[in-house]
């Protein structure tokens, strides 16, 4: 007979389970990831032992991926809500991209953050700094099957829509010796041995010529400028594409299932070195050039262009500050003529010898930016000096160098001595 005694009291109520420190809130990455580089953001409100004492407990985190010999490079984390402080961080990372936000669930933000932590091991390349800030990210659990992770690379790489952009990328990521990307885009895993021992390489130039085989199915020529640790090669492909369908207007259309977008075969016809010279030729494109001399404090266009600039690529050399500003997409990606730099929309460069250079691969260009200068709170400072339009781009060899006066340097490398015309 069982006793009072025997019993015990269990008290009914749900099991405690261990309350997460970490409350996700969204996130996002780039539609970037075939051009080699994209940003990975989440956002976070967190408790318990990452609660930091005297630190607001909303985090912010950016990740900035370089898939090709870094993993992720750079890493910024940001506590509270300070608008101004997440736009410009969010600029400076996004600013060259050309980029569109995908949003994502967090599974697949702590997926993709991962996934390219691991590219850091395999490159033997250190993690950024205040790992501890996310090491959390790196040791949560996650689960992708196959499927959704092919859906999330196609999300995260950009609407292909023609026959031009899916060679482009392609050729952009094989060279790269990107294999996963490369595979992704293909019909079937591309082979690895197709460009001997050179090592991964840049696409700096890229054309395409459509053609018709001897059974009347369409494929693509390419020859491709690349360059690679020991110099320049021309190489020479043939590329086949799946499920393509006929010519519209002159351009190749493609189906409308992104999964469908594939190559269906690529050889490689002919690989061979270049020289410097003859790589400067094949790259050759005109630039044009307008310098002003800057009167009063160049503090004031300084200023100027660092609000106006905010997105764009800034880098303080010895002779100045430089401002590169990209295009706002990466439609020049499907084009039957690829460039590396097709995207760099205007180039500035303030010296410290008060001089505001501007630059630009058009005409069109150079004078669109000219009156937007003209435009500015600093305009009465600027005083016209040169134009000027080149076979091909200097203005960036200059700001490597020292430089000095623009004008000075234009009449040195071209050999121009004034006093031969006194």
């Amino acid at each position: 007979m069982l006793e009072k005694s025997d019993l015990k009291v269990i008290r009914g109520g749900q099991l405690k389970r261990p309350v997460p420190e970490q409350k996700f809130i969204d996130a996002y990455a780039t539609d970037t990831r075939l051009m080699g580089v994209l940003v990975i953001y989440i956002h976070w409100q967190l408790s318990g032992t990452l609660a930091i004492e005297g630190k607001d407990r909303s985090l912010h985190q950016f990740f900035y991926v370089e898939t090709t010999e870094e993993g992720i490079e750079s890493y910024q984390g940001i506590y509270g809500d300070d608008s101004e402080e997440l736009q410009e961080t969010e600029q400076s990372m996004l600013g060259g991209l050309g980029a569109q936000k995908q949003m994502l669930t967090m599974n697949e933000a702590l997926f993709l953050v991962q996934g390219f932590a691991a590219l850091n091991k395999q490159f033997g390349t250190q993690l950024p700094d205040e790992r501890e800030e996310y090491a959390f990210v790196l040791a949560r659990e996650t689960n992708m099957s196959a499927e959704r992770e092919a859906m999330l690379f196609h999300r995260i790489s950009g609407a292909i829509t023609s026959a031009n952009q899916l060679i482009n990328y392609f050729l952009m990521r094989y060279f790269a010796q990107d294999y996963y990307a490369a595979d992704m885009l293909s019909a079937a895993p591309v082979p690895r041995d197709l460009m001997g021992n050179g090592g991964l390489a840049t696409l700096c130039r890229n054309e395409i010529r459509r053609g018709v085989d001897d059974e009347g199915q369409r494929v693509f020529f390419c020859e491709s400028v690349i360059e690679e640790d020991r110099g320049h090669r021309i190489v020479t492909s043939e590329l086949r594409l799946l499920g393509e369908e006929a010519e519209r207007g002159g351009r190749s259309a493609m189906p409308a299932e992104p999964e469908s977008w594939k190559v269906a075969s690529f050889a490689v016809l002919s690989a061979f070195a270049i020289s410097e010279a003859e790589a400067a030729m094949k790259l050759a494109r005109p630039e044009f050039v307008t310098v002003y001399e800057i009167a009063g404090p160049a503090e004031n266009v300084l200023d100027e262009l660092d609000d106006r600039y905010l997105g764009s690529l800034q880098n303080l050399t010895e002779g100045g500050k430089l401002y590169v500003c990209f295009t706002d997409d990466n439609r020049h990606v499907d084009g039957a003529v690829y460039r590396l730099n097709d995207d760099v929309k205007e180039i500035l460069y303030v010296t410290v010898e008060d001089q505001l250079v501007l630059g630009a691969y058009t005409l069109s260009g150079i004078k669109r930016l000219e009156n937007k200068m003209m435009l500015t709170s600093a305009a009465g400072q600027l005083i016209e000096v040169a134009k000027y339009e080149f076979k091909e781009p200097i203005l960036y060899d200059y700001t490597l160098s020292y430089g000095g006066d623009f004008v000075r340097y234009v009449e040195d490398i071209m050999g121009f001595d004034p006093e031969e015309d006194t």
